[in-house]
């Protein structure tokens, strides 16, 4: 295989997107006074990633606390993520047992004090890549910097059901190599994680100066070649607004983590699952 891949697959997990999903989508459901909604959503969907990806190590990335996070320290830092609220007490007291089911299905569960499981994956990536092949399993938009498919590094979207393509990410911000995703977000801020870019800079006019010089740091260097615009005059002034929001969308892919390779085997979950009366999910193993 190209890149000196083997045929051994890893599956990077992005733990958060299954549990809010599940928590927030589906009916509450309890078991004596207990919340157990998103336990049982994560445990049902990992049963059918389970059959999509038979014969594969599953590496399950949960998330620090928001409170705690490295990116707080960074410049615009303080205001990341001030538009989400924290996770519901409901649901971080299920976390534990969710991990209990992370280790039936043979997972290796892994959090980091003070990042993100994004950042877990990324760290995961560099230093597994040419050396397995890799799925990331998220619908997370900020993950698809890391898609190298000729060196067999994909996303799959749990939601979609799908591999994510060229194609998707084109249509999506316009430019074709996922490594110019974080340039773009850089430019355009990231609403979603109340990250401010560069005021007048839109997703059409980042793909466009984007493609055109290759990277933000060309275009730092090339300013002086854009035409007298209200919305390059703002590039021009707030340049620096967008290396700041480049280091807060960058992946931390530099965490110290263990490896070992090891297929996921899965437990006996009988016990488990009767141990919430998870009947239907008793009767799909």
């Amino acid at each position: 295989m190209t890149g000196g891949a083997s045929g051994a697959v890893v599956n990077l997990l992005d733990i958060s997107g299954f549990i809010y999903r599940a928590f927030f989508a589906l009916p509450r459901l309890t078991f004596n006074a207990q919340e157990v909604g998103a336990l049982y959503g994560f445990c049902n969907a990992m049963l059918k990633m389970g059959k999509i990806f038979p014969e594969a190590m599953f590496i399950a990335a949960f998330d620090g606390r928001r409170s705690n996070l490295k990116r707080n320290e960074l410049a615009g830092g303080s205001q990341y993520k001030a538009n989400r609220k924290e996770a519901p007490e409901e649901l971080i007291a299920q976390i534990p047992l969710i991990k209990e089911a992370a280790d039936y299905f043979g997972f290796t569960s892994v959090s980091i004090h003070g990042y993100e499981a994004d950042d877990i994956i990324a760290s995961y990536v560099k230093k597994l890549k040419n050396k397995y092949i890799i799925n990331i399993i998220s619908s997370d938009k900020d993950l698809l910097q890391l898609i190298d498919i000729p060196n067999y590094i994909n996303i799959y979207d749990p939601m979609k059901q799908k591999y994510i393509t060229p194609d998707d990410i084109f249509a999506k911000f316009g430019v074709r190599n996922p490594l110019l995703i974080l340039d773009l977000l850089a430019l355009t801020g990231d609403s979603s994680d109340n990250i401010k870019g560069v005021p007048g800079i839109g997703p059409k006019t980042a793909a466009t100066l984007i493609n055109e010089f290759g990277s933000l740091d060309n275009l730092a260097r090339n300013l002086d070649k854009l035409p007298h615009r209200k919305k390059y005059d703002s590039l021009k002034e707030n340049i620096n607004m967008a290396f700041d929001a480049r280091e807060l969308v960058r992946l931390r892919d530099e965490l110290d983590i263990p490896f070992e390779y090891k297929t996921s085997v899965r437990g006996d979950f009988k016990e488990f699952f009767n141990r919430f009366e998870f009947k239907a999910l008793s009767k799909n193993v």
